[in-house]
């Protein structure tokens, strides 16, 4: 039972980010950045608790678990407590470096075509 809610929760939160995106037309960056605010929103009014509870993991890998864990982060820091912020800044710039790493090899393969499109002209 656990997998079929963890599966229904987070299908119901995929569902409506995508209905956001297809019937508002905004980008996708506007849409996730929604998201990430939603998360915070719902946190701070204490649904994410409740929601995570019932759900299980069916939150724990959506862009809105991503606001709660920012809003805690933001919250410790303001206590006093500085480790949980320094884990999330490591592990965002480690998400960077995954990104730009693949954007560079991106790159370097599409550059590779174009220059082979050019010679053979």
């Amino acid at each position: 039972m656990i997998f079929v809610k963890a599966f229904l929760l987070g299908g119901l939160f995929c569902l409506i980010t995508q209905l956001i995106f297809r019937v508002t037309k905004k980008s996708v960056v506007s849409v996730l950045t929604f998201t990430f605010c939603a998360g915070v929103i719902m946190t701070a009014f204490g649904l994410m608790d409740y929601l995570t509870g019932w759900g299980q993991a069916g939150m724990f890998l959506l862009l809105y678990d991503a606001g709660e864990a920012a809003y805690l982060g933001f919250t410790n820091m303001l206590n006093g407590d500085v480790i949980p912020i320094i884990r999330y800044a490591c592990l965002i710039l480690f998400c960077f470096m995954i990104g730009i790493s693949g954007g560079l090899v991106l790159h370097k393969k599409q550059s590779g075509k174009i220059q082979d499109q050019g010679i053979k002209r």
